[in-house]
């Protein structure tokens, strides 16, 4: 039942087309690169010529129009050196099969690994391959072969040249649209703390912005200084956010000011994406001040402090100001010190090369799948001499672009692929169907391309529909081959699409087997953060903020890898391998983030003066430790934890030190100002209490799973690493 709920699930998606479209200049960049290579062909009444140097530029075109994170020329640029190359390379090995099929895997395993750049990038690399196969497969000879890499060369050429065109746009466009994103997601969730919704913004616009900003080389950074202090200001922000939002807001005035917090963020988002100022009127500011000044509590004033200088950063951040130098106070630490982008991305990859990484095992799956899809098409041949016999290119690209290292993206991409396939070619043979000259040929074969790049975004099945119908005018252009060669490209889309289905269940990487794993290394960062957290209450600056930044943000990639497994075990059907069932999951995801939040209220109210300092809490360091360090191993299935154990051990020293009456009730305490006595020790203690509370209901869903599923924890045992 459950595989049947899976394929249904996932079929659903692989069909579904969405509402997701490039930038129309983009697009008409990338179709105007194509126009330029059908003119070439035609003015040469040479259809060889046309269609390589088609290809060249609909490839780089597709690459350029992948949610860029570089600058589009540095984009194009790349594309059409690393095509043209693998285009050359595929030429040189054509005569040799057997040195074809290790360079391709070769390749594919490099494509697989640049996976972990993300999902774009990884999908660029795997398109640079298909210029290694095309001319591996369709060239008569070497010589014929380095005619055609040089075609394609040209047409790569033309649509890198194309970048170089109107309109620009605003400077670091990328890292903008990052930003943009963040600080939008921050204003949504501003009205969601004002209507006393639980969503808050999640990690994962902080990795994207933090991402586009990593790749800039080093000579771009100061220009982008302010970039980086709105980086740094986002995440002061969510910490202000998440403070405010544990006062639950139930007054008018607090709704009003987290409102006109949001329309803050609004134009601050604006600002950054457009490179031109959206000032926030005077009586948004008035309300904030005025919201900040009645409030008791840190929380209403650190947000409007915070927002007073994220705004001031967005209106650095302006075409017209931007590279301008910074006042002291906004200073970006760090930012010149950094490695070079092509270090850290170098750092990235080789992180990756080790057996436990889904990313290594995708790349070697990866590799294998495409050279066996490679030898299947070629033993298929012509298909009874409706296709291009001797040549399985289309096969393996397929595999190659169907294959993810998640099933239910590799599911999702099969169906959609396969159906627009068998759609294209019903379009392709009615469309081939009259006698076209070469120039109406020509002419279709840009407007199809033209469709293919409109819908790139859109799903698999619209793309795949309008891209089929364009390989068969190309190979018309090519060899005038009959209208049912349509019916080839099809049938070799459904059997790559198959391939790459089976490969992936004969090796699975099943995101339920990464769930325990990656719970279990949270718990281990937790269980050195939050001890620092509390020793950090001893004095004033006692502990080592940098120190403990470090681990907020390795705690923040471990949790965001979490939540992404935890969403992709839903669309699964290895149900009998997960230890939790997906309402367990949705708590685990749910209890991981109120444990992070605790641990960013503890950060945020760490002592800044003496009259802030609890040294009373550094007594639970210990305790907190070894309950999170027995709770890992309990997530890994290496012991068994009781619930309850630590929040006794806390209530017991609530008594013992006399502290319980700074604490009066058990219910949601206030913690955005003093405590429930009016002092930083009640506010403190209550911090403590509230991150007691989150780890005691994780401990509860983690024990829960142990009773459940005591008679599988030897098949799942995972011992932590030492």
């Amino acid at each position: 039942m459950r595989w049947w709920s899976s394929l249904v699930t996932t079929g659903r998606e692989g069909l579904s087309v969405q509402r997701a479209f490039a930038a129309p200049s983009a697009i008409v960049r990338a179709v105007v690169a194509v126009l330029l290579a059908t003119i070439v062909g035609l003015l040469r009444d040479d259809p060889v010529a046309g269609a390589m140097a088609g290809v060249g530029s609909f490839i780089c075109g597709v690459g350029t129009l992948l949610s860029p994170l570089r600058h589009r020329m540095v984009n194009g640029l790349g594309m059409a050196v690393a095509f043209s190359a693998m285009a050359v390379l595929g030429a040189l090995v054509h005569g040799t099969t057997w040195l074809f099929l290790l360079v391709l895997a070769a390749a594919a395993f490099t494509a697989g690994l640049w996976r972990a750049l993300g999902v774009a990038p990884g999908i660029r690399g795997c398109l640079t391959v298909i210029g290694l196969i095309i001319t591996a497969d369709l060239a008569p000879g070497v010589r014929e072969g380095l005619e055609m890499a040089g075609w394609i060369a040209l047409g790569a050429g033309f649509t890198a040249v194309m970048q170089f065109l109107p309109p620009y746009g605003a400077r670091l466009a990328a890292q903008r649209r990052a930003l943009a994103t963040l600080y939008q997601s921050l204003a949504d969730a501003s009205v969601a703390a004002s209507a006393a919704s639980a969503a808050l913004v999640g990690t994962a616009p902080f990795t994207a912005a933090r991402q586009a900003l990593d790749l800039l080389p080093q000579f771009s950074r100061p220009a982008a200084a302010a970039m980086f202090g709105l980086l740094g200001e986002a995440e002061r922000v969510r910490r202000a956010l998440h403070t405010v939002r544990l006062t639950a807001p139930a007054a008018a005035g607090d709704r009003q000011a987290l409102d006109a917090a949001a329309q803050v963020l609004g134009d601050i988002s604006r600002t950054v994406a457009s490179g031109r100022e959206h000032r926030t009127p005077d009586h948004v500011w008035t309300l904030l001040e005025s919201w900040a000044a009645a409030s008791p509590g840190r929380g209403p004033q650190s947000l409007t402090a915070r927002l007073r200088l994220a705004g001031l950063l967005a209106g650095r951040a302006t075409d017209e100001r931007l590279g301008d130098a910074l006042e002291p106070h906004t200073e970006v630490p760090g930012l010149y010190a950094d490695t070079p982008s092509v270090t850290r991305t170098a750092r990235r990859i080789r992180a990756q090369l080790h057996p436990q990484s889904p990313i290594f095992r995708h790349a070697v799956r990866l590799a294998f799948g495409v050279v066996i899809a490679e030898v299947i098409g070629r033993t298929i041949g012509g298909w009874g001499g409706l296709g291009i016999a001797a040549h399985g290119f289309w096969v393996a690209l397929t595999t190659m672009l169907v294959l993810f290292p998640e099933y239910g993206h590799t599911l999702a991409r099969a169906c959609g692929r396969a159906t627009g396939a068998v759609l294209g070619g019903l379009l392709a043979w009615a469309l081939s169907m009259p006698n076209w000259s070469p120039g109406g040929l020509g002419a279709l074969t840009v407007i199809l391309a033209a469709v293919s790049f409109v819908t790139l975004r859109t799903g698999q099945l619209m793309l795949n529909l309008w891209l089929t119908t364009w390989i068969v005018f190309l190979i018309h252009h090519i060899g005038g081959l009959p209208g049912p060669a349509a019916w080839s490209r099809a049938a070799d889309t459904v059997v790559g699409a198959a391939l790459a289905v089976l490969i992936f269940l004969l090796w699975p990487t099943w995101s339920v087997h990464r769930v325990p794993g990656l719970l279990a290394e949270w718990l281990r960062v937790q269980d050195r953060l939050l001890p620092d957290l509390l020793t950090g209450y001893a004095d004033v600056d006692a502990v080592d903020l940098a120190a403990l930044d470090r681990l907020r943000t390795r705690s923040r990639e471990v949790r965001e890898q979490l939540a992404a497994a935890a969403q992709q075990a839903h669309a699964e059907p290895a149900e009998h391998h997960n230890p939790w069932s997906d309402e367990q999951l949705e708590q685990i995801s749910t209890q991981v983030n109120r444990v992070a939040g605790c641990a960013t209220l503890l950060r945020e109210h760490l002592p800044r003066t003496e009259r802030d300092v609890v040294p009373e809490l550094t007594e639970l360091a210990d305790p907190v430790h070894e309950h999170l360090s027995a709770l890992a191993r309990a997530a890994a299935g290496a012991e068994t934890v009781v619930p309850g154990a630590l929040r006794s051990v806390f209530d017991s020293y609530l008594a013992r030190t006399g502290l319980l009456t700074a604490y009066k009730g058990t219910g949601s305490p206030a913690v955005s100002g003093d405590g429930p006595d009016g002092t930083p020790t009640g506010r403190a203690v209550a911090l403590c209490a509230a991150t007691v509370d989150a780890v005691e209901a994780l401990t509860l869903t983690i024990a829960a799973q142990q009773h459940h599923h005591r008679h599988a924890a030897p098949h799942r045992t995972r011992h932590p690493r030492k």
